[in-house]
């Protein structure tokens, strides 16, 4: 069998088990069963260069049993995907060198045959397996049928549905999840109190989002920006040793006060992040309007290598971390949404 660059570098043997991800300069180790990750950076990995995505985001539905005011996709559009179609797809990237794939939606929950994809996917491949959910279909049955064969469950919280009874499930079972927030004007006072409460009933690993999208009211100012940066750094001193506070990458230097546990970098959407959508195209990210077919994992690699310009490109909606002040600073303008 060919080896590959990557296998060549001698690593501590703690590590040795771990699977290899080439990046550009530098390996990547990573655990799918655990989630550790290790970094190493120096003159022996200078020749790595990245061979695929990292993660594969896959938005496999449109369809939700929610209505919520901030999503801009259409609940009543068809998938594109059956199960078998998604297996062959995320196994193929797996094999290019995919370690991760994180499903969405949608609502990835009302897809048909879901619960057995993730299984064959933990079973048959080498991918860490993850998915976000608003959590209502989250019966005890596909609870029992998703958690060992899922790295994590994310559940997204809203206001106009009671989470604490599914979060205090999911911590009584033992199950590895976290919890999405989205942080907006209306909300920004309430995150101690979110966080506390979290804390009490069993959770441990919370990612606080940014909105992106052309509604300017669910916009923080830059004030408020920065006053959530100096309240996040406080409670990520209250909080260390009990709960992981995260910030996802589109808060940008909007967060610099906040220590971060990886020095920022250009955002990794698009090159080590991308986005598989419901009706079988490739984009940089949920929010960006570019995007660009694709049938098989080849064509996904292709795509990838080859709209680097495009897929480096900052999002036309307001609110992409690439864009200057985030976009924010004009009135939004009427422009197509597919690439």
């Amino acid at each position: 069998m060919h080896q590959r660059p990557e296998d060549a570098i001698a690593v501590p043997p703690v590590l040795a088990g771990l699977r290899r991800f080439p990046l550009d300069g530098a390996l990547l180790l990573f655990d799918r069963r655990t989630g550790l990750t290790a970094l190493c950076d120096g003159p022996e990995t200078a020749h790595l260069r990245m061979c695929a995505p990292r993660v594969v985001q896959f938005a496999i539905t449109n369809a939700c049993n929610l209505a919520c005011t901030f999503c801009s996709r259409d609940a009543g559009a068809e998938s594109a995907w059956t199960a078998g179609d998604a297996f062959a797809m995320l196994r193929d990237l797996c094999r290019a060198g995919a370690l991760e794939v994180a499903f969405g939606g949608g609502e990835p929950l009302v897809f048909k045959g879901f619960a057995d994809l993730v299984r064959r996917l933990d079973e048959e491949t080498e991918l860490a397996v993850s998915l976000t959910t608003n959590g209502t279909g989250l019966t005890d049955r596909l609870l029992a049928a998703l958690a060992p064969h899922v790295g994590q469950i994310r559940l997204s919280v809203y206001d106009d549905v009671d989470h604490r009874p599914l979060i205090a499930r999911l911590a009584e079972r033992r199950a590895r999840f976290g919890v999405n927030w989205l942080v907006t004007p209306a909300r920004l006072a309430r995150v101690e109190e979110l966080l506390f409460d979290l804390l009490e009933r069993g959770c441990r690993d919370v990612l606080l989002l940014s909105y992106n999208g052309r509604d300017r009211a669910l916009h923080l100012s830059p004030d408020e920006g920065a006053d959530l940066a100096r309240r996040v750094r406080a409670l990520g001193r209250a909080l260390a040793g009990r709960m992981t506070l995260k910030l996802d990458v589109c808060w940008g230097e909007r967060m610099e006060a906040v220590p971060r546990l990886i020095e920022p970098g250009p955002c990794p959407a698009g090159r080590e992040f991308i986005v598989l959508t419901s009706d079988r195209r490739l984009a940089p990210c949920s929010f960006h309007h570019a995007s660009f077919p694709v049938a098989t994992a080849a064509d996904v690699l292709r795509v990838w290598e080859q709209e680097r310009a495009s897929l480096a490109a900052p999002a036309r909606d307001p609110g992409c971390a690439r864009s200057a002040g985030f976009g924010l600073g004009a009135a939004p303008r009427s422009l197509p949404l597919a690439g």
